[in-house]
């Protein structure tokens, strides 16, 4: 992408570098003229035209030392499961939000004013009545995960007010597709673990009558996006949606898993409906489409890999995995 010239010679830092979107960034990131520095709480596996900074994000002097050298930060470490959000909602809280507050300090500190990009998340606007979501839909949090995303945003928005930052905020919706990275949240990349179960020739569940629509999003296309929020210089102060554009059904969805498993295993893979389990988050509940128009039409980003595609590509992955 010709755009993303604009990357060139510049130090980049991927904060949560080990996790699921974190890892297929990097790599992503290797493919440009760039200095890429990779942040994580554990110590990570060598590779090739890259540093390493084994750091606590909730520590300030970690960011002290990512802000004095770099120009742009992917900030995609923190807490990113729902569930453990509501049972322990002031590690959340620490998790999320300290290390906006120690960016912010060290960026106005060096006055250096570094490109920020944030991983937020379609859920931020809670149980929306309407569809596609627009960004200029005030967002309701129902849960204390995307309240903790929502303050997140806000204060970068802050921050970019009073001059200290340059930030974007990127709201993902549902993201699936391989990854050599981890996922710490048990509650996230549901695409992703039932198209495994389909391989192994299970049948798959869905609660309730399965009508419930979401916004199926391939994760390069995401990275992507990522990419361009990087340079962009008109998306500072903003938050946007970044998502498919496309609403699906859950049971649909998992439908296309279990043809795609089907058609490799020669054995037919059932969608059985149950009950919704009892205190299920009533974010679970929701409708969501995206509309993507703004991000579209302020970089030139869009989506590549429709559903269909993608969970193709999601199992011939996991096929060259098993072997």
């Amino acid at each position: 992408m010709k755009i993303l010239n604009g990357l060139n010679g510049k130090t980049v830092v991927v904060t949560g570098a080990r996790g699921y979107i974190g890892s297929v960034l990097v790599d992503a990131l290797i493919q440009h003229s760039c200095k890429v520095i990779r942040v994580s709480r554990v110590d990570l596996e060598p590779l090739a035209d890259t540093k390493t900074l084994k750091a606590d994000v909730r520590n300030a002097n970690t960011w002290a030392e990512i802000v004095a050298q770099t120009d742009v930060i992917y900030h995609l470490a923190g807490n990113t499961s729902v569930n453990e959000a509501a049972s322990n909602p002031a590690e959340s809280l620490n998790s999320t939000l300290l290390p906006i507050n120690h960016l912010v300090k060290a960026a106005k500190e060096r006055q250096c004013k570094p490109r920020v990009v944030f991983a937020s998340t379609a859920t931020v606007y809670g149980l929306t009545p309407q569809l596609p979501v627009a960004e200029n839909i005030e967002p309701k949090p129902i849960t204390v995960y995307d309240l903790h995303k929502l303050f997140a945003e806000q204060q970068l928005a802050l921050a970019v007010q009073q001059g200290f930052v340059d930030s974007v905020s990127l709201r993902l919706a549902n993201v699936y597709g391989p990854s050599t990275g981890v996922s710490s949240a048990d509650d996230r990349g549901i695409l992703n673990r039932v198209t495994a179960m389909a391989l192994q020739g299970k049948d798959l569940m869905v609660y309730g009558d399965g009508n419930y629509q979401r916004d199926y999003i391939y994760i390069t296309d995401v990275v992507n996006a990522f990419l361009f929020a990087g340079i962009s210089p008109q998306l500072c102060g903003q938050s946007f949606n970044i998502a498919s554009g496309i609403g699906t059904t859950v049971k649909e969805t998992f439908e296309l898993a279990a043809a795609q498993a089907g058609k490799i295993t020669g054995q037919s893979i059932g969608v059985n409906c149950a009950a919704w389990p009892a205190g299920i988050a009533s974010i679970e509940f929701r409708q969501f489409t995206a509309d993507i128009e703004k991000y579209t039409t302020a970089t030139g980003w869009k989506p590549e890999i429709n559903l269909e595609q993608g969970i193709a590509l999601l199992v011939a992955e996991l096929l060259k995995r098993d072997k």
